[in-house]
């Protein structure tokens, strides 16, 4: 796939550090411990305060770059933050929320849903480890590997106490705007995005980025279709009056429009490729991975690997383009 859609040279500066992005608005770029390298948090002044929009996981490195960008800005994150909201549950968006919340006192924002998901997916048991290994074997990952797999993305994460639940269409005053809370699924079941259509700025979370793709991915604790879902949002999204789009990783950019289709005929080029891959035979989504992704993945990415390549092969059989069978483990055909 061509990319054509250019960045907006804003938010330029090195990993740790912050800037402005437009007026009042500022991006700090927090180091993650993922191949991801940063993930991008939003500091928005207001008259009542600082909203802070995502944390990054709670390390020591993004820590540092939490003190060393308020000190920058001149912010207090003890005495100045009145608000932390939080796109979706990954631990590169929430992680951080619960220290930040200790050192500020301010409640943490997400979606009724994603509140009560977060809850299940981080409580700590061993039950979402039994189900993720099997998810893995079942859809043809070998049984070590899928223990091996599943124990490397565990996550050590500690919720927030006070978390408040936001509506979708509900209306949040933002840096003396006001923006609207858009449902946002496909790389997260219940992840928003904030639109300020006065200002024609759309924080647009792991929604929509720029040179990568959001990982659209079916999990064990997915609803079904999620590409379907997710295309179905990128389509929707095409008459949204923003001319700045912050994104949760990657580049600022301003044609959200073009980066719309970009995405979209990515996952037709994507969605081919694995429908060529069975052609000539059943197969396990985990084969088809090894033969769409390229080979120099950690075992940390082959699991994303095979969650993407499952959510495509699951988008084949709704188009009738394909069938699954299951004998212990899955296996998709070319209908």
């Amino acid at each position: 796939m061509t990319n054509s859609v250019r960045s907006s040279g804003l938010g330029t500066q090195p990993v740790g550090d912050v800037a402005e992005v437009a007026e009042g608005v500022y991006q700090l770029k927090v180091p993650v411990p993922i191949p991801l390298v940063f993930v991008s948090t939003y500091l928005i002044e207001g008259d009542d305060g600082w909203t802070i929009l995502d944390t990054g996981f709670d390390y020591p490195e993004g820590r540092a770059a939490w003190e060393a960008g308020a000190r920058a800005l001149g912010l207090d994150l003890r005495e100045d933050v009145s608000r932390i909201f939080v796109s979706h549950f990954h631990p590169d968006h929430l992680g951080a929320a619960r220290w930040l919340q200790g050192l500020s006192g301010a409640p943490v924002y997400m979606l009724e849903k994603e509140i009560d998901h977060a809850r299940d997916v981080w409580s700590g048991d061993d039950v979402n480890f039994t189900l993720l290994v099997e998810h893995l074997a079942r859809h043809g990952m070998p049984q070590s590997l899928a223990e091996e797999a599943a124990a490397g993305t565990r996550a050590n994460l500690k919720l927030p106490e006070k978390m408040v639940a936001f509506r979708v269409d509900e209306e949040v005053s933002l840096g003396g705007s006001a923006a609207r809370v858009v449902h946002a699924p496909g790389h997260a079941d219940y992840q928003y995005m904030l639109h300020d259509a006065a200002r024609g700025i759309l924080f647009a979370a792991d929604h929509v980025l720029l040179k990568i793709t959001p990982n659209i991915g079916r999990w064990p604790d997915v609803a079904a279709n999620p590409l379907a879902r997710y295309i179905e949002s990128l389509n929707g999204l095409r008459s949204l009056d923003a001319d700045l789009v912050l994104p949760g990783h990657g580049p600022i950019f301003h044609d959200l429009a073009g980066r719309i289709d970009e995405l979209l005929l990515h996952h037709e080029e994507r969605l081919d490729l694995m429908h060529g891959e069975i052609l000539d035979g059943p197969k396990t989504p985990f084969e088809v991975s090894r033969k769409v992704f390229r080979d120099d993945l950690t075992l940390y990415e082959h699991c994303f690997a095979l969650a993407e390549t499952l959510a495509h092969l699951d988008h084949l059989v709704l188009e009738g383009r394909a069938e699954l069978s299951e004998n212990g483990v899955v296996y998709y055909r070319a209908s």
